[in-house]
Order: structure tokens, then sequence, then C-alpha cells
């Protein structure tokens, strides 16, 4: 029997790009025990997927050679194939510990792989569509539409439809990213003024970047502290339209295939986070700031994205 680790940390939007690819493996060895390396956070939403066998827990202890020495361990563990789909600094090292103590064919795009993928310059290759060229080293094909069921949730008494889905918050390292709160409001209640439903999501750090749309919107589903992947996948579903900046809930909603305005920086990373694709509306500025909302509106008109689906 075929024993795979798979390794995977960084964001909630990094495990989200490699889902395809953590699927695909799957489908092509439906046999194997395939373990995976990723941090405590992302167990519980893992697990649910039933892709893995294992997950074992590296929350890249800041004490690096702690690190090195688990990683040790876990190359005498005698695996066929070690999958790097972080391909970062850190796990260039874990290569190089799995290729002098241990026989497993290692595949990445950093140093020390047996299969090593040359990552294009940054913009021009989506995160996803690295990682597929990475595995087709392996003979692996990355489905290109992967079976998400595992992530839904029964919401039927709780969501309204038609409904628009807003993503207003961002992570505290990355507000350079943000599209100002109080824009997000006039676009919802341009939204409520055409008969849609506002439905918003976050944590509870996202509450102050929501409060604009609760105070100036009539009919608001809050999903503030109460969104995590499952519910914030299983309301995309349901939305007509979801609107965001470059944040985790949004790749999250973005496995819904249904349309997405992404609100941008014009930059290659948003080029490699997010490509532009027939459900993907990628509104993009130098600075995201410097959007309009009036902008936005004219784009929703343009494109008629407020269309009521069944």
């Amino acid at each position: 029997m075929k024993k795979i680790l798979v390794i995977k940390h960084g964001s909630l939007g990094d495990i989200i790009f490699a889902l395809p690819s953590m699927i695909s493996i799957r489908k092509k060895y439906p046999e194997a025990l395939i373990y995976l390396l990723t941090e405590e956070k992302y167990v519980s939403l893992l697990m649910k997927s039933k892709i893995f066998d294992k997950i074992i827990i590296d929350n890249r202890n800041l004490f690096f050679l702690k690190s090195i020495l688990d990683v040790f361990i876990l190359s005498r563990m005698r695996y066929d194939t070690v999958i790097d789909l972080q391909n970062s600094k850190r796990t260039s090292i874990y290569n190089l510990v799995f290729r002098l103590f241990g026989k497993s064919l290692v595949c990445s795009s950093r140093p020390f792989a047996h299969l090593r993928y040359k990552i294009p310059s940054q913009g021009k290759e989506a995160v996803r569509v690295g990682l597929s060229n990475q595995l087709n080293l392996l003979n692996i094909i990355t489905d290109e539409d992967p079976n998400y069921n595992w992530l839904k949730v029964d919401m039927k008494d709780e969501i309204t439809q038609p409904n628009v889905l807003v993503i207003p918050g961002i992570s505290k390292n990355s507000e350079y990213k943000q599209w100002d709160p109080e824009r997000f409001a006039d676009i919802a209640q341009y939204c409520e003024s055409k008969k849609f439903t506002i439905c918003v999501v976050g944590t509870k750090q996202d509450l102050s970047s929501a409060e604009a749309i609760l105070n100036k919107c009539n009919n608001v589903i809050n999903k503030i502290d109460s969104s995590p992947p499952e519910v914030i996948y299983s309301i995309a579903l349901k939305s007509s339209l979801v609107i965001s900046n470059d944040t985790g809930p949004a790749h999250i909603a973005s496995l819904a295939n249904n349309n997405m305005i992404w609100l941008l920086n014009d930059n290659n990373v948003s080029k490699a986070n997010i490509n532009k694709s027939k459900r993907n509306h990628r509104i993009m500025s130098t600075s995201v700031k410097d959007i309009s909302s009036k902008e936005v509106i004219e784009y929703i008109e343009k494109n008629e994205l407020l269309k009521i689906f069944n």
C-alpha cells in the first residue's frame, strides 16, 4: 500500500488554493495511506474532507530546531512520496531532511526535491495552476471540478433568497488589501434597493468592518462570529453574488462557483491569488482604497450580476 505525506501550511486562503490538489491526490491513490502535515487550526476543517487518513500537527514552531527534529522523526516513517504543497523556504529544509535521512521521493518547487517544479515569476501563474502543474510531475491530473459537498450544511431556514453575500473584513496584517467598509455599506444598500437580502460573514474581529452595513441596511442576516468555513460555503451556494476583499473567507466562498466581485490591489499577488474567469469579476486599482462605490455599482449593472436564480 502506497504511503504519502502531503505538506501544507499557510493562511486559510493557501489551504483553500490547495484543496483541488489534495482532492486529486486522493483520487489518484484511493487505497493509499495519505498523511497531511499542517497547522492545528486546520485539522477540524480538513478532517471533514476525508482526504487524509491522518493529520500530523506542525505549528511551525519558532524554535526551528524543534520542527526539524519532528521532521527527522517523520523521515524515518518510510513514506513512498512526500508532496510539498507549501513550497516555502522552511519546507525546502524539510525536503533536505527527507532526502538525507529517508528514502521518500520528494516533489516540490523548492530545492532538494527529486521532482522539482519551477514556478514562473509571481503573477504569471495562479497559485492553483502552479500546484496543478507541480502534481503533473507525478502524473496526477488535477480535477477541474472537485466535489465540495463535505463542506455543505443545511442553511434553508436561515438564509433568505435572493441574497448577496458581503465579506468586508480582512486579517490585521492585510489591512492594505481592505476596501473601505463604508463603501461596502453603499453597495449593500444598493443591492437591498434591488430587493436582495444582505448576508454578512466574518470573525469577531471583523465586526468593526461590518458595522456600517449593519447600521445602514434594513434587512441583514448577520453571521459575524458564527460563520465557520462550512457556513460561508453553504451561504455562497445560495447567493446570487458575493462581494469581498482578497481574504480567506472569500476563497472559501469562491468554491461555490457563483459570481464574485473581488476588490483588489492591482499587483502580482492579486493576480496569483485570483485568476480572471467567467465567475471571478476583478475590480482592481493601484490601491484598492481608490475604488469608488459608483465604479462597483456600474460594474454590477453593466455585467447584470444581480440576477435571481433558483
